[in-house]
């Protein structure tokens, strides 16, 4: 008994260390961000580099010692943890242990507009593909499809239509849809109505023209209100660039069409603005220290594009209308009592939250669709949003990793790993 005792003793001591290593975090966890070499890229922009004594593994592997191909390969957007000591001064760290997680799979789901039907058909027959909510959507022969009237069959459906889908992704980021439903995209009365009150001319606001406190604390931010940033030369940027982000459907509609959407880039001075605020008509104000944050074209064509992206999602539609359902939930909590009224308040407030993060992230995956269309690079996406979260502009590498950007990286790394896997330079 003594002796074995004593075994058990000593063997947890030995296996004490390598719990010990186990149980501790990663140095960092996150994604890869930028790619030199299988043995050299960052992950959240901190500088890795690998080296013999570098352990690989899979996060799935059953076995330890299991190295695969993929746990080798590097990628834009690829989920990892890297473990050794980082030096924090100069953002870099040798890893004694990197863990690659595998891509999530998991089921998806959304409601957006068709924005293109890819020109190749390389699908079986019966199966067609179409661009959606930032996604390559699949219906096959198997997916439960529903049509909404005057729509009765696939063959009636092209871009300018509602798609309703669930589904799983597959390794190459092409979405298999289960169930898809099919609408017809129309402009009811009540968004006719809220596109009308939000048409102005923001180049004819008076320039000394101010919203007051009170009217702001209550009304929120008017943009009526907002005076015109002057500089034609940044004015002439932007048009340029975002003109080129409109998708070819929206530009084909006849003007006549209620659906088609007057695009509008204008320049306003909103220093604690850090986005482009898009409008259900289709203007976009484009707080000048948005774009003199930004390093390039394709930084700033990210924000312009996720505005256009927003406008043909109708996010301030569905807003307008949650909003309301929202005032009158909190209007009759306010005759029931202080207890209610609290409630009500936190509810709007989760509600507003959950609803911001999924436009943002509708937006954000769109506007890769967009961006990718018009010729632009697609990994300056997550950077645009990175350099413009810090209150005051600074080095990416100064800032953790926003969720706005982080959201990018992983679909790149999912939905876009095909145009990911070369070589990318470090951010600064």
């Amino acid at each position: 008994m003594v002796r074995r005792a004593l075994f058990a003793t000593t063997l947890l001591l030995f296996s004490a260390p390598a719990l010990a290593e186990q149980a501790k975090p990663p140095a960092i966890a996150g994604y890869v961000t930028a790619v030199t070499s299988a043995a050299v890229f960052d992950v959240n922009g901190t500088h890795v580099r690998c080296t013999g004594q570098t352990q690989l593994q899979q996060a799935d592997a059953k076995d330890e010692n299991l190295v695969s191909q993929s746990a080798q390969d590097r990628y834009i957007g690829q989920a990892i943890d890297i473990y050794g000591s980082a030096n924090k001064k100069t953002h870099t760290i040798v890893a004694t242990k990197v863990i690659v997680h595998p891509a999530p799979m998991g089921e998806l789901s959304g409601t957006a507009i068709i924005d293109h039907i890819p020109a190749d058909s390389t699908q079986a027959p019966g199966e067609h593909l179409f661009s959606a909510d930032g996604y390559s959507i699949l219906i096959t022969p198997k997916t439960q499809t529903t049509f909404t009237t005057p729509l009765s069959a696939l063959t009636d459906v092209e871009t300018n239509v509602w798609i309703k889908y669930t589904g799983k992704q597959r390794a190459d980021g092409v979405l298999v849809a289960d169930t898809a439903v099919f609408t017809k995209n129309v402009v009811p009365k009540s968004e006719d109505k809220l596109r009308s009150k939000n048409e102005y001319d923001p180049k004819s606001v008076d320039p000394s023209s101010k919203q007051g406190a009170v009217s702001k604390h209550f009304l929120g931010v008017n943009p009526k209100k907002i005076p015109p940033y002057t500089n034609a030369e940044m004015q002439a940027r932007i048009d340029r660039i975002g003109l080129s982000l409109i998708p070819a459907y929206q530009r084909n509609l006849a003007d006549a069409d209620p659906t088609k959407i007057d695009f509008r880039f204008h320049l306003i001075d909103q220093p604690k603005l850090h986005d482009a605020w898009t409008l259900p008509n289709g203007i976009i104000l484009v707080p000048h220290q948005v774009v003199e944050r930004l390093q390039n074209d394709s930084q700033l064509a990210t924000v312009l594009a996720n505005g256009v992206a927003s406008a043909i999602e109708k996010q301030a539609v569905h807003d307008h209308t949650t909003k309301k359902a929202m005032d009158v939930i909190a209007d009759a909590s306010y005759l029931s009592g202080i207890g209610e009224i609290a409630a009500a308040e936190y509810a709007r407030s989760h509600v507003n939250s959950v609803i911001l993060r999924h436009e943002q992230e509708q937006s954000g995956r769109v506007s890769l669709v967009f961006l990718r269309d018009a010729g632009y690079d697609i990994h300056e996406a997550p950077k645009a949003w990175w350099l413009l979260a810090p209150k005051k502009p600074g080095p990416m590498i100064d800032t953790p990793l926003p969720e706005r950007a982080a959201y990018l990286y992983q679909t790149i790394g999912t939905t876009w790993r095909s145009t990911s896997s070369t070589n990318v330079t470090a951010s600064e």
